[in-house]
């Protein structure tokens, strides 16, 4: 049965890690045998920037930028891993490794991302700021968890009041087709003027009890339902993402 599930999924793994979307692996290989201080030196970033690269986290275009100048690779091949390695040189001396756009397409599907801070702890406004990158999420897994794609977002999450099920920093799924209130569900929803990601629960008198993971800190917070006006369900949060501590 166990085997069965594998295979409909396909890989367990819902988000890019390999291959073409490896920019960490893609990174290391440009930096080679020099050293992590002495790359970052080169290109005018800090240590812990490029070892966060490293692990996984995707850089800004400015930072990409900077890297691919300074390793003389391709833009396109540094963030994407498509085309020739170096820039200018022949479509011929492509690696094999890597697939072509439309192959990558047909796997994989782009989720936007937003430089937005969904609070855990006191809140963080919506700046209404444009799309910031893109997360690859393999469509066999978005399929089998019957997410849509064209609904779905990627934001930061900002706080501790949900440790420790979310980190401060960590990359957060929405589905924002999902705005109805399912008991005990993780959601991003605006009170005010600001967003939050908690667990929320309908109350027997109607109004909604906001709940946080790290209830040694944070106490449940009661929305009346003569306030629910100042509340609304962004969406439900299906995926999170965050580094081991």
């Amino acid at each position: 049965m166990e085997s069965e599930k594998r295979e409909q999924i396909g890989n367990p793994d819902p988000i890019l890690r390999c291959g073409i979307g490896s920019f960490s692996a893609r990174l290391a290989e440009v930096i080679g045998s020099e050293s992590v201080r002495s790359f970052a030196d080169r290109i005018g970033l800090s240590e812990g920037a490029v070892r966060a690269f490293i692990k996984g986290r995707i850089p800004r275009s400015d930072d990409a930028l900077a890297i691919a100048r300074a390793s003389g690779c391709s833009l396109e091949w540094l963030i994407a891993g498509v085309g020739p390695k170096k820039a200018g040189e022949p479509a011929d001396t492509v690696q094999p490794d890597y697939v072509s756009s439309e192959a990558f397409d047909e796997e994989y599907a782009l989720i936007p991302g937003y430089h937005l801070q969904v609070s855990t702890g006191n809140g963080a406004a919506w700046n209404g700021e444009p799309i910031k990158r893109h997360l690859a999420f393999r469509r066999k897994w978005l399929k089998y968890r019957n997410l849509d794609p064209d609904r779905l977002a990627v934001v930061f999450a900002k706080g501790d009041s949900m440790e420790p099920t979310i980190h401060n920093g960590d990359s957060i799924l929405v589905d924002t087709s999902k705005n109805q209130i399912e008991d005990g569900a993780i959601f991003v929803l605006r009170l005010g003027d600001d967003l939050y990601a908690k667990r929320l629960q309908k109350n027997v008198a109607g109004g909604i009890t906001v709940i946080s993971d790290n209830k040694s800190e944070y106490l449940p917070q009661i929305v009346p339902a003569d306030q629910l006006d100042n509340l609304a369900v962004i969406g439900k949060v299906v995926w999170c993402g965050h580094d081991f501590h």
